[in-house]
Protein backbone atom coordinates (compact mmCIF):
# COMPACT_ATOMS: atom_id res chain seq x y z
CA UNK A 1 0.00 0.00 0.00
CA UNK A 2 1.55 2.83 -0.83
CA UNK A 3 0.73 5.25 2.13
CA UNK A 4 1.61 9.09 0.09
CA UNK A 5 -1.87 8.28 -1.09
CA UNK A 6 -3.62 7.71 1.96
CA UNK A 7 -5.78 10.52 3.51
CA UNK A 8 -5.31 10.88 7.36
CA UNK A 9 -8.38 12.66 7.71
CA UNK A 10 -9.69 9.20 6.65
CA UNK A 11 -8.07 7.06 9.49
CA UNK A 12 -9.22 9.81 11.93
CA UNK A 13 -12.84 9.00 10.71
CA UNK A 14 -12.71 5.16 10.59
CA UNK A 15 -11.23 5.48 14.14
CA UNK A 16 -14.95 6.59 15.14
CA UNK A 17 -16.69 4.33 12.92
CA UNK A 18 -14.72 1.70 14.59
CA UNK A 19 -15.30 2.45 17.91
CA UNK A 20 -19.01 3.55 17.89
CA UNK A 21 -20.30 0.73 15.41
CA UNK A 22 -22.50 3.38 14.64
CA UNK A 23 -22.46 5.70 11.10
CA UNK A 24 -24.36 8.50 13.38
CA UNK A 25 -23.09 8.53 16.43
CA UNK A 26 -19.53 8.93 14.81
CA UNK A 27 -21.12 11.73 12.75
CA UNK A 28 -21.65 13.31 15.76
CA UNK A 29 -18.67 12.65 17.67
CA UNK A 30 -16.76 13.70 15.04
CA UNK A 31 -18.54 16.64 13.83
CA UNK A 32 -19.33 15.39 10.40
CA UNK A 33 -22.88 15.13 8.67
CA UNK A 34 -24.07 11.71 8.60
CA UNK A 35 -23.73 11.29 4.57
CA UNK A 36 -19.81 12.82 4.94
CA UNK A 37 -19.08 9.89 7.66
CA UNK A 38 -21.03 7.45 5.43
CA UNK A 39 -18.98 8.17 2.59
CA UNK A 40 -15.53 8.14 4.25
CA UNK A 41 -16.47 4.70 5.48
CA UNK A 42 -17.42 3.70 1.81
CA UNK A 43 -13.87 5.06 1.14
CA UNK A 44 -12.15 2.81 4.28
CA UNK A 45 -13.81 -0.18 2.53
CA UNK A 46 -12.23 0.44 -0.94
CA UNK A 47 -9.13 1.33 1.14
CA UNK A 48 -9.05 -1.78 3.05
CA UNK A 49 -11.03 -4.06 1.11
CA UNK A 50 -13.25 -5.20 3.36
CA UNK A 51 -16.62 -3.96 4.80
CA UNK A 52 -15.11 -3.25 8.26
CA UNK A 53 -19.11 -2.65 9.29
CA UNK A 54 -21.57 -5.08 8.64
CA UNK A 55 -25.09 -5.17 9.31
CA UNK A 56 -26.80 -7.06 12.05
CA UNK A 57 -30.25 -7.59 14.08
CA UNK A 58 -28.32 -6.11 16.64
CA UNK A 59 -27.20 -3.29 14.11
CA UNK A 60 -23.90 -3.03 12.81
CA UNK A 61 -21.03 -4.56 13.53
CA UNK A 62 -17.38 -4.78 13.30
CA UNK A 63 -15.99 -7.25 11.25
CA UNK A 64 -12.60 -9.40 12.22
CA UNK A 65 -10.26 -7.41 10.04
CA UNK A 66 -11.59 -3.96 11.74
CA UNK A 67 -11.34 -5.77 15.26
CA UNK A 68 -7.64 -6.81 14.49
CA UNK A 69 -7.30 -2.79 13.04
CA UNK A 70 -8.88 -1.17 15.58
CA UNK A 71 -6.25 -0.98 18.75
CA UNK A 72 -3.30 -0.40 16.05
CA UNK A 73 -4.73 2.52 14.62
CA UNK A 74 -5.30 4.00 17.90
CA UNK A 75 -2.33 3.72 18.77
CA UNK A 76 -1.05 4.79 15.61
CA UNK A 77 -2.77 8.12 15.65
CA UNK A 78 -1.94 8.63 19.48
CA UNK A 79 1.94 8.85 18.13
CA UNK A 80 1.04 10.96 15.14
CA UNK A 81 -0.68 13.23 17.40
CA UNK A 82 2.18 12.96 19.96
CA UNK A 83 4.81 14.30 17.51
CA UNK A 84 2.89 16.89 16.31
CA UNK A 85 1.73 18.54 19.24
CA UNK A 86 5.27 17.91 20.53
CA UNK A 87 7.02 20.85 21.26
CA UNK A 88 11.06 21.31 20.87
CA UNK A 89 12.68 18.58 23.44
CA UNK A 90 14.62 19.91 26.98
CA UNK A 91 18.08 20.30 25.55
CA UNK A 92 19.33 19.95 29.25
CA UNK A 93 17.44 17.19 29.74
CA UNK A 94 18.83 14.93 27.16
CA UNK A 95 20.78 11.90 28.02
CA UNK A 96 22.93 9.47 25.84
CA UNK A 97 25.95 9.34 23.32
CA UNK A 98 26.17 10.14 19.57
CA UNK A 99 28.89 8.19 17.69
CA UNK A 100 30.29 10.19 15.08
CA UNK A 101 33.33 8.84 12.83
CA UNK A 102 35.67 10.91 10.85
CA UNK A 103 38.96 11.75 9.62
CA UNK A 104 41.61 12.55 13.01
CA UNK A 105 41.90 15.93 11.49
CA UNK A 106 37.95 16.80 10.98
CA UNK A 107 37.75 15.00 14.49
CA UNK A 108 40.52 16.67 16.45
CA UNK A 109 39.89 20.45 14.65
CA UNK A 110 35.62 19.92 15.59
CA UNK A 111 36.11 18.58 18.86
CA UNK A 112 37.10 20.96 21.17
CA UNK A 113 34.59 23.77 19.55
CA UNK A 114 31.78 20.79 19.81
CA UNK A 115 32.33 19.23 22.98
CA UNK A 116 32.20 23.21 24.26
CA UNK A 117 28.65 23.72 22.66
CA UNK A 118 27.49 20.34 24.49
CA UNK A 119 28.49 21.57 27.46
CA UNK A 120 26.41 24.61 27.00
CA UNK A 121 23.21 23.19 25.22
CA UNK A 122 23.00 19.40 26.40
CA UNK A 123 25.45 18.45 28.84
CA UNK A 124 24.12 15.12 29.15
CA UNK A 125 25.23 13.85 25.87
CA UNK A 126 28.74 12.30 25.63
CA UNK A 127 31.07 11.99 22.48
CA UNK A 128 32.15 8.96 21.08
CA UNK A 129 34.66 9.19 18.30
CA UNK A 130 35.22 6.11 16.60
CA UNK A 131 38.59 4.80 14.55
CA UNK A 132 38.41 6.23 11.21
CA UNK A 133 38.98 4.15 8.64
CA UNK A 134 39.08 5.37 5.17
CA UNK A 135 36.26 4.33 2.57
CA UNK A 136 34.22 2.70 4.92
CA UNK A 137 32.06 5.33 7.08
CA UNK A 138 29.21 5.21 4.80
CA UNK A 139 28.81 1.65 5.44
CA UNK A 140 29.27 1.93 8.99
CA UNK A 141 26.47 4.44 9.21
CA UNK A 142 24.73 2.17 7.08
CA UNK A 143 25.53 -0.99 9.91
CA UNK A 144 24.25 1.47 12.20
CA UNK A 145 27.91 1.36 14.14
CA UNK A 146 27.74 5.22 13.77
CA UNK A 147 25.12 7.73 13.66
CA UNK A 148 26.93 10.44 12.20
CA UNK A 149 29.63 10.43 9.92
CA UNK A 150 32.21 13.36 8.33
CA UNK A 151 33.14 12.04 4.62
CA UNK A 152 34.28 12.85 1.32
CA UNK A 153 32.78 9.84 0.18
CA UNK A 154 29.59 9.83 -2.33
CA UNK A 155 26.38 9.14 0.03
CA UNK A 156 23.66 7.12 -2.16
CA UNK A 157 20.47 5.71 -1.00
CA UNK A 158 16.85 6.74 0.01
CA UNK A 159 17.68 6.19 3.47
CA UNK A 160 20.22 8.67 4.02
CA UNK A 161 20.68 12.08 4.77
CA UNK A 162 23.66 14.02 3.55
CA UNK A 163 24.47 17.72 3.28
CA UNK A 164 27.23 19.74 2.49
CA UNK A 165 29.40 21.05 5.16
CA UNK A 166 32.47 23.10 3.64
CA UNK A 167 35.11 22.84 0.73
CA UNK A 168 38.57 22.55 1.12
CA UNK A 169 41.09 23.29 -2.16
CA UNK A 170 44.80 21.62 -1.44
CA UNK A 171 47.73 23.13 -0.37
CA UNK A 172 51.08 22.13 0.30
CA UNK A 173 52.72 22.34 3.65
CA UNK A 174 55.92 22.47 5.06
CA UNK A 175 57.95 23.29 8.04
CA UNK A 176 58.27 27.62 8.92
CA UNK A 177 62.11 27.27 8.49
CA UNK A 178 61.83 24.21 5.68
CA UNK A 179 64.51 24.57 2.44
CA UNK A 180 61.40 25.22 -0.04
CA UNK A 181 59.81 28.22 1.81
CA UNK A 182 62.94 30.24 2.04
CA UNK A 183 62.53 29.88 -2.73
CA UNK A 184 61.46 32.96 -4.17
CA UNK A 185 59.21 30.87 -6.76
CA UNK A 186 57.58 27.55 -5.55
CA UNK A 187 57.03 26.08 -8.77
CA UNK A 188 56.88 22.01 -9.99
CA UNK A 189 60.26 21.60 -10.11
CA UNK A 190 61.09 22.37 -6.53
CA UNK A 191 58.50 20.50 -5.13
CA UNK A 192 58.84 17.49 -6.90
CA UNK A 193 62.54 17.78 -5.44
CA UNK A 194 61.65 16.55 -1.97
CA UNK A 195 60.37 13.46 -0.53
CA UNK A 196 56.31 14.08 0.10
CA UNK A 197 54.16 11.98 2.74
CA UNK A 198 51.06 10.91 2.21
CA UNK A 199 47.80 9.38 4.36
CA UNK A 200 46.46 5.87 3.90
CA UNK A 201 44.88 3.02 6.35
CA UNK A 202 45.74 0.91 4.14
CA UNK A 203 49.56 1.48 3.71
CA UNK A 204 48.77 2.50 -0.17
CA UNK A 205 51.71 4.79 -1.35
CA UNK A 206 49.51 6.67 -4.20
CA UNK A 207 47.55 9.72 -3.05
CA UNK A 208 45.31 12.63 -4.66
CA UNK A 209 48.37 13.99 -6.08
CA UNK A 210 49.50 11.09 -8.14
CA UNK A 211 47.50 10.80 -10.96
CA UNK A 212 47.35 14.69 -11.38
CA UNK A 213 50.76 13.77 -12.08
CA UNK A 214 51.23 11.16 -14.18
CA UNK A 215 48.95 13.01 -17.16
CA UNK A 216 51.49 15.26 -17.19
CA UNK A 217 54.11 12.94 -17.11
CA UNK A 218 55.78 12.99 -13.79
CA UNK A 219 56.00 11.28 -10.68
CA UNK A 220 56.96 12.19 -7.22
CA UNK A 221 59.08 10.34 -4.56
CA UNK A 222 56.74 9.03 -1.39
CA UNK A 223 59.53 9.10 1.47
CA UNK A 224 56.88 7.91 4.32
CA UNK A 225 53.16 6.57 4.40
CA UNK A 226 51.34 7.71 7.15
CA UNK A 227 47.83 5.99 9.02
CA UNK A 228 46.53 9.67 9.97
CA UNK A 229 46.45 13.33 8.81
CA UNK A 230 47.95 14.29 12.62
CA UNK A 231 50.93 11.03 12.29
CA UNK A 232 51.75 13.06 8.99
CA UNK A 233 51.50 16.84 9.96
CA UNK A 234 54.13 15.82 12.71
CA UNK A 235 56.32 14.05 10.53
CA UNK A 236 55.83 17.30 8.53
CA UNK A 237 56.80 19.66 11.24
CA UNK A 238 60.12 17.80 11.75
CA UNK A 239 61.66 16.51 8.95
CA UNK A 240 62.18 17.78 5.06
CA UNK A 241 58.99 16.11 3.87
CA UNK A 242 56.18 17.68 2.08
CA UNK A 243 52.23 16.86 2.26
CA UNK A 244 50.00 18.11 -0.41
CA UNK A 245 46.50 17.76 1.98
CA UNK A 246 43.31 19.90 2.04
CA UNK A 247 43.13 23.15 3.77
CA UNK A 248 41.11 21.33 6.42
CA UNK A 249 43.85 20.09 7.92
CA UNK A 250 45.04 23.53 9.09
CA UNK A 251 42.36 23.86 11.67
CA UNK A 252 44.59 21.33 13.78
CA UNK A 253 46.61 22.61 16.50
CA UNK A 254 49.81 21.19 14.48
CA UNK A 255 49.16 23.71 11.87
CA UNK A 256 50.79 26.51 13.91
CA UNK A 257 54.23 25.18 13.07
CA UNK A 258 53.80 25.10 8.99
CA UNK A 259 53.67 27.27 6.35
CA UNK A 260 51.50 26.40 2.97
CA UNK A 261 52.23 27.25 -0.65
CA UNK A 262 49.68 26.70 -3.66
CA UNK A 263 50.03 23.16 -5.44
CA UNK A 264 51.87 23.64 -8.89
CA UNK A 265 49.80 20.98 -10.41
CA UNK A 266 45.95 21.39 -11.09
CA UNK A 267 44.09 19.38 -8.17
CA UNK A 268 39.83 19.44 -7.57
CA UNK A 269 39.13 20.87 -4.06
CA UNK A 270 37.56 17.97 -1.48
CA UNK A 271 34.06 18.66 -0.19
CA UNK A 272 33.05 17.62 2.82
CA UNK A 273 29.74 16.04 3.88
CA UNK A 274 27.59 15.47 7.03
CA UNK A 275 25.61 12.21 6.77
CA UNK A 276 23.38 10.62 8.71
CA UNK A 277 21.09 7.63 8.18
CA UNK A 278 17.14 8.31 8.41
CA UNK A 279 16.50 6.26 11.54
CA UNK A 280 17.87 9.04 13.75
CA UNK A 281 14.93 11.43 12.46
CA UNK A 282 13.17 11.62 15.07
CA UNK A 283 16.49 11.33 17.82
CA UNK A 284 17.34 14.81 19.04
CA UNK A 285 20.78 14.55 20.70
CA UNK A 286 21.85 13.03 17.07
CA UNK A 287 19.95 16.18 15.42
CA UNK A 288 21.36 18.78 17.63
CA UNK A 289 25.11 17.61 17.11
CA UNK A 290 24.74 17.30 13.80
CA UNK A 291 23.31 20.78 13.82
CA UNK A 292 26.59 21.75 15.65
CA UNK A 293 28.61 20.26 13.32
CA UNK A 294 27.17 22.09 10.42
CA UNK A 295 27.82 25.40 12.52
CA UNK A 296 31.37 24.78 13.86
CA UNK A 297 32.82 23.27 10.55
CA UNK A 298 32.66 26.09 7.81
CA UNK A 299 34.12 28.26 10.75
CA UNK A 300 37.15 26.43 11.10
CA UNK A 301 40.73 27.68 9.51
CA UNK A 302 40.90 26.34 5.84
CA UNK A 303 37.22 26.12 5.15
CA UNK A 304 36.68 27.46 1.25
CA UNK A 305 32.60 27.31 1.45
Amino acid sequence: MNLRGIDLNLLVILDGLLDEAHVGRAAERLGLSQPAASNALARARALFGDPLLVRSPQGLRRTPRADAMREPLRSALAELAAIVSAGPPDLTTLRGAVRLVGSDAHAAALGAALTAELAKQAPGIDLIFTPWRAGEEIERLERGEVDLAITVVAAHGNALRSEPLATYPYAVLMRHDHPAAQVESFDLETWLAFPHVVVSGRGDRQGSADSALARIGRERRVGAVAPTFLHALELVCSTDMLAAFPTGVLACSAAERLTTRPVPISLEPVSLQLVRHSRTDMDAAVLLVADLIRMIAPRLPGAGG
